[in-house]
């Protein structure tokens, strides 16, 4: 593994930053392209250190992450980070609704064990909705009572995915029905201490691409919080 070196794109250390700003971007306009940087990887590392201080296991593999969870159905969608952080707070719960009659596919319903990486990828089809690059999938119990639809449009594959497991979900998200919370973040404002080697190899080839005029797939890192990881037997 060759050495690394601290390019214009990335920095060595994660920096603490305030709640407040992490959710008032748009106060600061000083050196945006820094402050780019410096608010994402607060934004992450905000979520990080929640997380773990609330019991979660933090794994950069993903499949060996969703390979802890036990062979149970649970709802998975993409979610407004800002929900995600009510999660944190007083109320320990945040509600999913739709305005009057327009209703729409918002998640999957998927068994970690018999469908393995199958409706992960249309869970993160299913919403748009960022916190400063921050992306996050959340994944919770399904219970009988829960208002689940199956929508038509989930009957049409589109662009490849499978859509079988596409489903429609309203109602109350609570802490403690959290399975897992997945984050994803643009490699290139990550600081080099939440990388893996393998991750700073692409993230160093991708700069070194962009710094020369070349296009290049943005890296993007993914980080998976488990909520209870299973003992094995």
């Amino acid at each position: 593994m060759r050495e690394h070196t601290e390019s214009a794109g990335q920095s060595k250390e994660r920096k603490s930053v305030p709640l407040v700003e992490i959710l008032n971007i748009d106060n600061k306009t000083n050196n945006r392209a820094e402050f780019q940087k410096e608010i994402t990887t607060g934004t992450y590392g905000f979520f990080k250190d929640s997380l773990i201080a609330r019991g979660y296991t933090e794994f950069t593999d993903m499949n060996e992450a969703y390979g802890t969870l036990p062979a149970n159905t649970i709802i998975v969608r993409r979610e407004d980070p800002r929900n995600v952080l009510k999660l944190f707070s007083g109320t320990e719960s945040y509600t999913i609704a739709f305005a009057e009659d327009d209703r729409y596919s918002n998640c999957v319903e998927w068994n970690p064990q018999a469908d393995g990486p199958k409706n992960l990828s249309n869970a993160y089809a299913e919403g748009l909705t960022n916190l400063n690059h921050v992306v996050a999938v959340i994944g919770f119990e399904k219970k009988p009572t829960d208002d689940l639809l199956r929508l038509p449009d989930a009957t049409h594959d589109s662009y490849g995915l499978d859509r079988a497991g596409v489903r429609s979900f309203q109602g109350a998200v609570s802490a403690d029905r959290v399975t897992f919370i997945s984050l994803r973040v643009p490699g290139r404002l990550l600081p080099e201490s939440e990388l893996t080697d393998e991750e700073l190899d692409r993230v160093d080839m991708y700069l070194e691409k962009t710094d020369s005029g070349i296009k290049a797939e943005p890296v993007m890192i993914h980080r998976s919080f488990i909520k209870e990881v299973a003992t094995p037997e």
